[in-house]
């Protein structure tokens, strides 16, 4: 299993598109692209990024599969207007 983190930081003065667009094309897009935001993480104060989201796929061709798609590839079109210090990370979960 792989843990998908997506994070970023809101652009001042952008924050409420930023969160319809999240809400409303972003989460949704992801799930009609077979991935599903599981979590997501608001930082109030202190460096880290301002939202941190996360869900998870079963291995690294899921991954590529959904990543690396012409439509994940036009949801962040749409955000990354929106935002600054955008990134995808991919964590290997570890088996018990």
């Amino acid at each position: 299993m792989l843990k998908v983190l997506i994070s970023y930081d809101m652009l001042p003065g952008k924050e409420q598109e930023c969160q319809e667009y999240f809400v409303n094309k972003l989460a949704p897009g992801l799930t009609k692209i077979g991935f599903r935001i599981s979590d997501v993480l608001y930082t109030m104060w202190g460096e880290s990024p301002q939202i941190l989201s996360g869900g998870l796929v079963d291995d690294m061709p899921a991954a590529k599969k959904i990543f690396l798609s012409s439509p994940w590839t036009k949801l962040v079109d749409g955000i990354e207007p929106l935002t600054e210090n955008f990134r995808v990370r991919f964590l290997q979960m570890e088996e018990n």
